[in-house]
């Protein structure tokens, strides 16, 4: 199993149009958010990374939408997803859209979001499953020197054990795009249709949406019971 942090230099897009099929990539996450976010209820939605910040939100309720990355285009903030300058348990929602695939650090970055959302808050993430035909790519080493093969991949069932390891609960997992990816490959929908239908393992991009499970504990007080008359016999009473 691959180790999830490394210390290797990995080359980060700041944009969909740096992937090959990126555009399509993006349209079909965005396809998947304008059926999600009317779900999201909140004041802050929080948008991590370059491609999470080119992306839309805009049919959830929370109008205040924030992205942050070191760099990129369409950015309301430049911070570091490993240390998120937001306050802890403030955010509504939160947006990882092939963030850990490009990430030396995916677990830091998840722990990140967790800590930022609100109880009962959205994290939706999205990446490349190395178990496709992208992820043949990932394995040949003429052709993982490049984008998208460089990603790093990692299962959606391991992200999925990610997710529950912080206390969140799927809701929605959907997976799509079954070519390799690269800019001469071509997506028809035959072929969309067929893998959705017998193989959806091996889809080259999952979208998968959590939601912070946090429930309070408040003590429960032991009653006191106090007998209906505190004399006892033989006590003088004050006569009514």
């Amino acid at each position: 199993m691959q180790v999830a942090r490394t210390e290797q230099q990995i080359e980060i897009p700041t944009s969909w149009s740096a992937l090959p099929m990126g555009d399509w990539v993006a349209a079909e996450i965005q396809e998947r958010l304008d059926s999600w976010c009317p779900h999201l209820f909140g004041y802050h939605l929080l948008k991590v990374g370059a491609l999470s910040a080119e992306l839309s939100c805009g049919c959830s309720s929370i109008r205040h939408q924030i992205g942050v990355a070191p760099g990129g285009r369409l950015l309301d903030l430049k911070g570091d997803p490993l240390a998120l300058p937001v306050r802890t348990g403030s955010v509504d929602a939160c947006l990882l859209a092939h963030c850990l695939d490009f990430s030396p650090d995916p677990h830091q970055v998840l722990r990140e979001a967790e800590r930022v959302l609100t109880d009962d808050g959205w994290i939706i993430v999205s990446g490349y499953n190395p178990l496709s035909l992208v992820g043949i790519g990932h394995c040949l080493p003429f052709l993982r020197q490049h984008l998208p093969w460089s990603a790093r991949m990692f299962t959606p069932a391991r992200v999925t054990d990610w997710l529950q390891l912080l206390g969140c609960e799927v809701m929605f997992d959907e997976r799509f795009g079954y070519s390799f990816m690269g800019r001469q490959s071509r997506i028809g929908w035959w072929r969309e249709s067929v893998g959705r239908d017998y193989c959806r393992p091996f889809a080259s991009v999952y979208v998968i949406a959590a939601r912070k499970r946090r429930f309070p504990l408040t003590p429960v007080r032991r009653r006191w019971r106090l007998p209906g008359s505190i004399a006892t016999p033989g006590m003088a009473r004050q006569g009514g």
